[in-house]
């Protein structure tokens, strides 16, 4: 039986990751002086009626969820410095499976401070503690079980700019999953590395930037590894005051090694099981492209922005063997009615496939659709009532199931800023 990655408490891993950044914001130069000091305590209450809590074709359980989240975010902006740290637990009390109450926890830094007019370099790292099914299907399509999972993430970034018109930036990312009493679920740790360059291009291309990327990551999943490198090139381009698009294509290469079970045969009436590493290599290609609208704001508050994003590449399926082929279209739109009335429209289609033997010996097809509608008032700056309706709808090939899920949720978000 495998142990559990992380003690039961796991609140001592802010003051980890804090401590650096606290630093950095007592050892700034004194003549940079706070321009901007927040401490903000919060409180979110959600109450929520889901019809199908683990994404199940048949047996379908539903539940009434209430959630409440207090939290405290600090915020110190001045003329080089910015920084935020946030930390929030989240109560989940659910009506009928009572085995399903727990508390949720989110801890997160950010940093971003200008070494020199040509030199600047960010940084953020948080850890999470989670274990609803839904946690990734916003960003991924992927489904997940109720297990609790520890979630550690860092990036480091370096940016320079080499002329008025070229800049050039490093980054370097962690993640590690760690799931919980589960063998169903394998753990994950990913390093990755991206070089980018930006430049200039309206000399010859009217408000273009062009750009060149080229980076490598590296995902293991216990028994399987695999080694991802990746160029693109592409531009920013702004067509007028309200659109803009940007696009990115290239080529991929892939290296994956994974262990399997033979049966070897000793004798015509007797095998034995040997665990031998099998390994996969392959081109592919990558590519990304958004399409953004943002019109001006009215005297009454109208506004509208939106971005549709198409995006391919491969990315890590999480608490599964392996990596996925990701092809994902999403829609994020926002619209003021007034100052005080906004809406806003999440959607989102998904394709996870990889065949079996390509990066492990598991295979995954799945495609998933999901839309999220939500209407949000603010009282105040501070107060604000929102309710939403999310609809998800996945089906997986490989077990040959469908599966919709049908959640309708009311949020309260109350926060009160102190030292403005």
């Amino acid at each position: 039986m495998r142990r559990p990655c992380c003690p039961v408490s796991a609140f001592p891993a802010f003051p980890a990751f804090a401590l650096p950044i606290l630093l950095c914001l007592l050892l700034m130069p004194g003549e940079a002086g706070a321009d901007e000091f927040k401490l903000i305590p919060s409180v979110n209450l959600k109450g929520e009626y889901n019809d199908n809590l683990f994404f199940t074709e048949k047996r379908k359980r539903d539940d009434f969820v209430t959630t409440l989240s207090p939290g405290l975010e600090l915020i110190n902006r001045t003329e080089r410095l910015d920084v935020s740290l946030l930390a929030r637990a989240s109560g989940l009390l659910y009506a009928d499976n009572h085995d399903l109450n727990g508390i949720d926890q989110y801890y997160r830094g950010k940093l971003r401070y200008s070494l020199h007019p040509k030199w600047s370099l960010s940084g953020e790292t948080g850890f999470t503690r989670d274990s609803t099914p839904d946690r990734d299907i916003e960003a991924t399509g992927l489904v997940n079980k109720a297990i609790r999972r520890y979630k550690y993430i860092f990036t480091g970034g370096l940016e320079h700019r080499l002329t008025e018109k070229t800049t050039a930036d490093l980054s370097y990312s962690y993640e590690k999953h760690d799931y919980e009493r589960d063998p169903e679920f394998v753990d994950i740790d990913s390093h990755g590395v991206n070089l980018g360059l930006n430049h200039d291009l309206s000399k010859h291309f009217s408000n273009t930037i062009g750009r060149v990327n080229l980076g490598y990551f590296r995902y293991e999943f216990g028994d399987s590894k695999t080694d991802y490198f990746y160029s693109t090139i592409g531009m920013k381009r702004a067509l007028s005051e309200k659109w803009a698009f940007l696009i990115d294509a290239g080529g991929s290469y892939t290296h994956s090694r994974f262990e399997v079970d033979r049966l070897y045969p000793i004798t015509p009436f007797l095998s034995v099981v040997v665990r031998d590493e099998e390994t996969e290599k392959g081109a592919g290609w990558v590519g990304q492209a958004t399409l953004s609208y943002k019109g001006e704001r009215t005297v009454k508050g109208e506004r509208t922005k939106a971005d549709l994003t198409f995006q391919h590449r491969l990315l890590p399926s999480y608490g599964r063997v392996g990596v996925t082929k990701r092809t994902a279209l999403t829609l994020e739109a926002l619209h003021h009615f007034t100052y005080e009335l906004s809406g806003r429209l999440s959607a989102g289609y998904f394709l996870n496939k990889s065949r079996r033997g390509e990066f492990s010996n598991e295979a995954i097809d799945e495609a998933t659709f999901r839309v999220n509608p939500r209407v949000r008032y603010e009282f105040s700056k501070d107060l604000a009532l929102e309710a939403s309706y999310h609809f998800t709808f996945l089906r997986d090939r490989q077990e040959r199931s469908e599966a919709k899920r049908n959640l309708f949720m009311i949020h309260l978000i109350i926060q009160y800023p102190l030292f403005e």
